[in-house]
Formats: structure tokens, C-alpha cells, sequence
């Protein structure tokens, strides 16, 4: 694989993406959701042309009335406009959005991308009509995932914002990622048991070695004083590296050659120079990346299937 072939495989997250949180009937949709690839929302008595084309003081009468809310109290009203909220913030979700949804007791979390540009009904559902197209990306038990994660399933709300999450969410849904002008690698350690600061020290020092040595075979000249590392590792987690340029994405590359005993095997001539002349400090990061215990299966996604 060159160097181009290499680029094309980091994956683009749209930075004007917004992040959603997406109740599933106390988990009673999950399985439904996820297995049909969509999203849906009651209150089937208000259509799309009703969102579209009524003012939203009709709406909220009509909901008031069907829901028995009284509009002359205040709670009434209230009720009354969260639900028309709900909606308007369903109907306006956008493509490449990412959601977020809940099983029973939110022990596990679903994240996807919306598919579709826009919403539709779902032609001879009984219920939950108005429904979005998603991509589900992956499913993580509440436990594994940052603790920050019980935050955001925290929200009771049908449908809510989790922009401010956005960082952690990035990390769950790709590995090898390019936002606005930074790429991201995050490498996700499962060691259970304490992490040196020796065993950390050394992988973190093989990895900046590998990047210098690779932005001056290749020349990319990258500033590596803009070279970033976030790091949190509560039993299991994750290692983050994140700056500009390519040479981030020629190290994931490497890094997969070595998890699957595919060093020998390059064909390219500027990727397999690097590795001649850094094979030693690529099997001690191998070494380091047993150790902790790295998820292989998620290092080598971003190249699979690759020549």
C-alpha cells in the first residue's frame, strides 16, 4: 500500500456534525433500532406535513389535546412544548449526525451516523412512523467506556444534545480519523491489571521515534510541536494521539503490518525502506502493545482489506 492508498483510508469526521443522545423507551427499541438500522419518534398524530406546515401554537394545541395537557397552566404549556421541541429537533436532525442510544438500564450504548437526508414514515408500521436512517457503528457495554459515558446516558430527555461530548464520542466510532485540520489515533488498551509508568514511558517514546523517523524518510516536514496526546486509562482505555499531517497515518499503518506479522510481506518501496530501517524499534512497540494489551481487532480496521 503507498503512501496515498494510506491517506485514503483515514476516515473523515464532519466537524460540523452535531451529537445526539436518543432514548429508547426505557430499552424496549433498542434491539429494533439496532437491528433495523433507524431511529424513530412518537406522537404519530403529528405528520410531516403538520411539522413542516403548521405554526407550532397549532401543534402544541393539538398535542395538548390528544395528551390532555391543560394549556391554561403553566406545566401544561410546558408539556406541551417539550414534546413540539422533540420533534422539531428530530425532524431537523442532519446527515452524518451521530446518535447515541440506550439498552435496558443503559447497560450498553449504541452509537451510529445518520444515513438520510432528511425524515420518513414508515409505510404499515403500528407505531414510532416518523423514523431516520442510521449507520450503527458499534455497540460498547456502559462499563468499558469512559466514565464520562454515564453522564451522557443520564439525560431523560427523548432527545438531547451531547455536543459537549463530543471528543469522547469521536474516540468510540473510529480509530483513524482526520477532523478539521487534525488527525487522530486512538489505540484502545485493555490491560486490567496497573500500567507502569516505565511500560507507558516506553511505548509513548517508541511512538514518537517511529514519527520523527517517518516525517524525515518521507519528508513531510511536520511540525512536531504540534504533536498531542490524551491519554485515560482507568482500568481499561484508551491512548489518543492527535496532530497534523501524514505521518500519524503512516505509523497506524506500520503499527498494523506489525500486529499481523505483515512487515516482510510490503511491496511498497517507501514504506518498506521505513521498515528496514526501523524494524528493531517496530517490534519493541509490538512488544509494548502486547503488553498493554492493545485491541488488535480495532488497530487493524482501518486497513482491512487492504492490498
Amino acid at each position: 500500500m503507498n503512501i496515498e492508498e494510506i491517506i485514503q483510508r483515514i476516515e473523515e469526521v464532519n466537524i460540523s456534525s452535531n451529537y445526539w443522545f436518543f432514548r429508547t423507551d426505557h430499552g424496549e427499541l433498542f434491539d429494533d433500532f439496532y437491528e433495523g438500522g433507524y431511529i424513530a419518534i412518537g406522537w404519530d398524530y403529528i405528520t410531516q406535513n403538520d411539522l413542516r406546515n403548521r405554526d407550532a401554537e397549532s401543534i402544541k394545541s393539538r398535542i395538548a389535546a390528544r395528551e390532555e395537557f391543560d394549556l391554561d397552566t403553566n406545566k401544561g404549556k410546558g408539556q406541551a412544548t417539550a414534546a413540539y421541541n422533540k420533534l422539531q429537533h428530530f425532524i431537523n436532525l442532519e446527515k452524518e449526525d451521530i446518535v447515541i442510544i440506550p439498552s435496558r438500564n443503559s447497560d450498553k450504548l449504541a452509537f451510529g451516523r445518520i444515513l438520510d437526508e432528511g425524515m420518513y414514515d414508515e409505510v404499515g408500521a403500528k407505531s414510532f412512523i416518523k423514523r431516520r436512517k442510521i449507520q450503527w457503528i458499534k455497540v460498547r457495554e456502559i462499563h468499558d467506556l469512559n466514565p464520562i459515558f454515564y453522564q451522557v446516558k443520564s439525560n431523560q430527555h427523548t432527545i438531547s444534545s451531547v455536543n459537549s461530548y463530543s471528543k469522547f464520542i469521536d474516540r468510540e466510532i473510529g480509530n483513524l480519523f482526520k477532523k478539521g485540520e487534525n488527525t487522530h489515533y486512538v489505540l484502545n488498551i485493555e490491560k486490567e491489571a496497573d500500567i507502569s509508568f516505565n511500560e507507558l514511558k516506553s511505548f509513548i517514546d517508541n511512538i514518537d521515534s517511529l514519527l520523527i523517523n517517518i516525517n524525515e524518510s518521507l519528508r513531510f516536514d511536520e511540525n512536531f510541536d504540534e504533536f498531542f496526546v490524551k491519554v485515560n486509562l482507568q482500568s481499561k482505555g484508551s491512548l489518543e494521539l492527535i496532530k497534523k499531517g501524514k505521518s500519524l497515518a503512516v505509523l497506524a499503518y506500520l503499527l498494523f503490518l506489525s500486529s499481523c506479522g505483515s512487515l516482510d510481506n510490503e511491496r511498497d518501496d517507501k514504506i518498506r525502506n521505513i521498515i528496514q530501517e526501523n524494524r528493531k524499534l517496530l517490534e519493541n512497540t509490538k512488544s509494548d502493545i502486547d503488553s498493554l494489551r492493545v485491541n488488535i481487532n480495532e488497530m487493524t480496521k482501518p486497513f482491512e482489506n487492504g492490498d
